[in-house]
């Protein structure tokens, strides 16, 4: 999800009111009694599935590490419709030391790890990076030589799952002609070109999403050799090695629209939240880019299944999922890493004592109970390697064996610049409708961001 810019009905005064509200709420008496808990009991963020997994933990498991969770560990709830405005920024740059622990999109812990606002977990031992899936790991690490002096990248969160946008497909279509899924544009443009004249239930070829559509641009720029920022965070879009490849990809995209994906007047139709997956489930299309986590939901629309037009999808057997094409010739697929994690506040790390607590903290809520108890409710692929070789849930091992887990995946996380992802979308939105061409679109972008020099 690319973070949108504040809305003008929320002003920055009454934001910050808003945010400072929740930090504050475990010291005005939220959740359990302070008599109730140990002295020094952390404090944390988290959402609600992760407050729904901790809960059936501890009334169906038998660790007392979760049936004393909210003894020894004091959370704060904060709303999905806030996390838009990042509403850990101001706690942080401040330095204060509530919360303690923080769950954060992979780009945030970019962010906020470059500024030197989380604690290394890996040198200190709170956390082996060993015990990770290998990809993710390497998305919630950062540079932090000028704040500790130590070389090379430094863990800074724990992710608990493996979340990408991915290519989702009707295998039970591409197996009555014979087809393999595609790995790269041209193959994909010419299985539509063979199927959809004879599918006369398939509307479109292919569905991305029509807003935050940036989300499913990165890994078709990066299947294209282009990167927005390089591996040290420099912006490197200005240059030709990379602006080309953008143009590229783009014109790959509009020139499919009208007759593959829908052309721009269609395109308002998919900007309601779940639109693609409802699409995808009833049929219209052969392709979609989507979250990994979609297979679940898909199986939950099957399940339902009832009153849907002819040709929805009958059985989660009929999909299909492999990584999005590249450009013909390169050797790696792309995926835009969508996962959370753990990470602890800088400023919070005190004495032994908090990184102890965090350690304990850490180690319960992205535990292998943990991950296999979302990998079999939610349908999340574990991050953790010893969760992975227990798992199993059949779609969740499709999307790991499928997706992830091949040779020629590479998983990143967006550029973690705000402006730069805000300043992007609107020029592949003017693009996608017509309002501008591809190159006078990213002409526009790099000028916008060169004159304000916020990357």
């Amino acid at each position: 999800m690319i973070t949108p810019r504040l809305r003008p009905k929320i002003t920055v005064p009454r934001l910050t009111r808003m945010v400072w509200a929740l930090l504050l709420l475990p010291l005005l008496g939220c959740g359990p009694s302070p008599d109730a808990s140990p002295p020094r009991a952390i404090t944390f963020t988290f959402d609600a599935p992760s407050r729904e997994l901790i809960r059936l933990l501890a009334e169906k498991g038998t660790s007392a590490a979760y049936k004393d969770f909210d003894r020894n560990f004091k959370g704060i709830q904060v709303p999905e419709s806030l996390l838009p405005y990042e509403p850990f920024v101001l706690g942080l740059s401040t330095e204060s030391k509530i919360p303690a622990v923080l769950l954060l999109d992979a780009p945030w812990v970019q962010r906020y790890g470059v500024a030197g606002w989380l604690f290394e977990l890996e040198r200190t031992q709170v956390f082996d990076r060993s015990e990770l899936v290998p990809a993710v790991a390497e998305a919630f690490s950062v540079s932090l030589a000028h704040i500790t002096g130590w070389k090379g990248k430094q863990l800074v969160a724990v992710p608990t799952n493996i979340k990408g946008n991915i290519l989702f497909y009707r295998r039970d279509i591409l197996k009555r002609y014979n087809l393999a899924p595609p790995r790269t544009w041209e193959e994909l443009r010419a299985i539509c070109r063979k199927v959809l004249p004879q599918e006369k239930s398939l509307k479109y070829g292919l569905l991305i999403h029509s807003t935050n559509t940036l989300n499913d641009f990165y890994p078709i720029l990066w299947g294209f050799g282009g990167r927005v920022n390089n591996d040290a965070g420099q912006f490197v879009l200005p240059q030709k090695n990379n602006a080309d490849p953008f143009v590229a990809a783009l014109r790959e995209l509009i020139a499919m629209q009208g007759s593959i994906m829908p052309g721009p007047g269609a395109l308002p139709q998919f900007d309601p939240g779940g639109s693609l997956r409802q699409a995808f489930y009833q049929g219209q299309t052969l392709f979609m880019i989507n979250w990994s986590t979609r297979l679940k939901d898909l199986s939950d629309l099957i399940a339902k299944g009832q009153g849907q037009p002819p040709g929805s999808l009958t059985g989660v057997s009929q999909v299909g999922v492999v990584p999005i094409p590249a450009q013909a010739g390169h050797p790696h697929r792309y995926s835009n890493i969508g996962s959370f994690g753990w990470a602890v506040n800088r400023f919070s790390v005190t004495d032994p004592v908090v990184i102890e607590h965090a350690k304990q903290f850490i180690g319960v809520v992205a535990g292998e109970q943990f991950q296999l108890l979302a990998a079999e409710t939610m349908g999340q692929v574990p991050a953790l390697i010893r969760a992975l070789e227990k798992v199993t849930n059949k779609e969740v091992l499709q999307v790991y064996h499928d997706t992830f887990a091949q040779k020629d995946m590479v998983m990143r996380p967006r550029p973690h610049s705000r402006r730069i992802n805000n300043v992007l979308e609107k020029a592949l939105d003017a693009a996608l409708f017509g309002r501008q061409t591809p190159e006078a679109a990213l002409a526009g972008a790099i000028a916008e961001l060169k004159k304000d020099q916020t990357f």
